[in-house]
């Protein structure tokens, strides 16, 4: 599939863009809450059937919950420590939503929340009023890569505690909580053509906010057009479509505190004075304010990252899925450490990690310096993510089995969770007569062991044995009983939570 196919299959096609964007609103509002947990079933799990397009993984106790498979095809040392946490998206009707996995690419969590027509993205693992939350974006994917939509911050027992952007108005992007308990988010706008110039469709201005996400204040806003013009931009203007000359992809605050976005279509990061917007500095594009070698220029970047050190990272894309087409700038995109002389104005490269298949992704990706010097990269489009050793070496490769499922970033994260709702249980009786039982507990990164209760009636259970996690779905068995529940326990032993009790099948 070419990149210009997957691009339009996400598409919600009009004639006119403002006619789009009020239909997106509509179709948003209009959507069902997410599934709730449902009653267990006696059925065989597979990992695929005639009516999935994609491969899934699927499971006796949530047959509610269908993720992609991931396929692990290099795990050659040791990783990081940390969960991997992915935004599956796919062409096709599969289940999508934030997704959590060990390093085999069995699940941990999965929260099942959209469609082909209501994205989910950009999940990352972040701090809000000094406690872990999950942020994830939600919303309609529209022309040339933005997005519509809100924000959603959910706590370690993944309940919802806060949703930035109910007016459906905030792009997929760039989502920045601050140590001030703020966020930084942006829109894009169409706005009229360029006085003065003729046969220019509408430009696309960006919009950067900072808001209270307590209130819903609006702290500060930025409108590109004010600062950057749009002669900064190396994507050419169309007659088909507004013109995306800035394409804001990231956002973040460096140790100073300063706003640092990311420009893909000007090959620039801008450094920006938080609340005024004064731009502070360019890296890279036309006009930059650091001397950039032949081997520090980057093009049409993504998940650009201020590191505390002063240094920069970024997921150098050297490709574009443009439209009119815009040739690669190198062979392969990589993951790519910039060091910053904010003295001497000159920009060298720390870090430089290509596939060692050479592949080239002109959307998405992502790169994610970890604590122990490795690096962990997605590879946009091509749902492969990899984590490199210290010294550029690839220890690990996975993929989404399905082809067409990718990830806008994959990041490492060091999570903790204790689900507010009860772990799940299947029960079925075994040719011998005994139980087996299927349990699991979606979002648990605590539990380790699993005790299988039964007994003859739903008030008299008893430990009838106890076994180790087994992955997202534990397989159990015991001699035969009337009922069955499960009970999940941390790694010193202490009960976290039980299940319901269900009835065993007579046969």
């Amino acid at each position: 599939m070419t990149q210009s196919t997957k691009f339009a299959r996400h598409r919600l096609r009009s004639g006119f863009i403002g006619a789009i964007v009020s239909a997106i609103v509509v179709v948003i509002s209009d959507l069902p809450a997410p599934v709730a947990s449902a009653t267990p079933v006696a059925t065989v799990p597979v990992l695929h059937t005639a009516a999935d397009t994609v491969a899934v993984q699927r499971f006796l106790s949530r047959p509610d919950l269908v993720p992609p498979a991931i396929q692990v095809t290099t795990a050659s040392a040791p990783t990081s420590p940390g969960l991997i946490l992915l935004t599956p998206k796919a062409t096709t009707n599969e289940q999508l939503g934030p997704l959590l996995v060990d390093d085999t690419g069995s699940p941990v969590w999965f929260a099942s929340r959209g469609d082909k027509l209501r994205l989910v993205m950009n999940a990352q693992a972040q701090t809000y009023r000094g406690k872990p939350v999950m942020t994830w974006w939600e919303g309609a994917f529209i022309e040339l890569g933005w997005g519509m939509g809100s924000v959603t911050i959910a706590d370690q027992n993944y309940r919802k505690i806060a949703e930035v952007g109910t007016d459906r108005s905030v792009d997929l992007h760039a989502i920045k909580i601050t140590p001030q308990n703020t966020i930084i988010v942006v829109t894009y706008r169409t706005t009229t053509p360029v006085p003065g110039q003729v046969n220019v469709r509408p430009i696309v201005e960006n919009v950067v906010r900072e808001i209270d996400i307590a209130t819903g204040k609006v702290l500060m806003t930025w409108n590109s057009l004010e600062h950057i013009p749009v002669g900064e931009s190396y994507l050419r203007s169309n007659e088909v479509t507004a013109w995306d000359y800035l394409h804001i992809n990231a956002a973040d605050l460096d140790a100073a505190g300063n706003i640092v976005i990311s420009g893909r279509n000007t090959h620039t990061v801008y450094t920006l004075e938080r609340g005024t917007g004064k731009i502070l500095s360019r890296l890279g594009g036309k006009y930059s304010d650091y001397a950039m070698p032949a081997d520090a220029v980057f093009a049409w970047q993504h998940n650009v990252r201020a590191l505390p050190n002063g240094d920069i990272s970024m997921f150098d894309n050297e490709a574009a899925a443009a439209f009119p087409p815009v040739p690669p700038t190198r062979p392969a995109s990589r993951a790519l450490i910039l060091h910053l002389d904010k003295t001497a104005h000159t920009a060298t490269v720390t870090r430089s990690a290509s596939h060692p298949e050479g592949i080239s992704t002109g959307a998405q990706g992502s790169n994610q310096l970890m604590p122990d010097g490795h690096i962990f990269v997605s590879w946009g489009q091509t749902g492969r993510f990899t984590e490199f050793d210290q010294n550029d070496k690839m220890i690990y490769d996975a993929r989404f089995t399905g082809a067409s499922v990718d990830t806008y970033v994959a990041n490492r994260v060091d999570w903790h969770a204790t689900p507010a709702e009860p772990p799940a249980i299947a029960a079925r009786r075994s040719a011998d007569g005994g139980v087996t039982a299927y349990a699991s507990w979606n979002g648990a990164t605590e539990l380790r062991r699993w005790q299988l209760l039964t007994g003859p009636d739903r008030n008299h259970l008893t430990v009838a044995t106890e076994v180790p996690r087994g992955g997202f779905e534990t397989v159990i068995t015991a001699p035969g009983a009337a009922f069955a529940a499960v009970r999940a326990l941390s790694a010193d032993g202490k009960v976290l939570k039980t299940s319901a009790v269900v009835p065993v099948p007579a046969t």
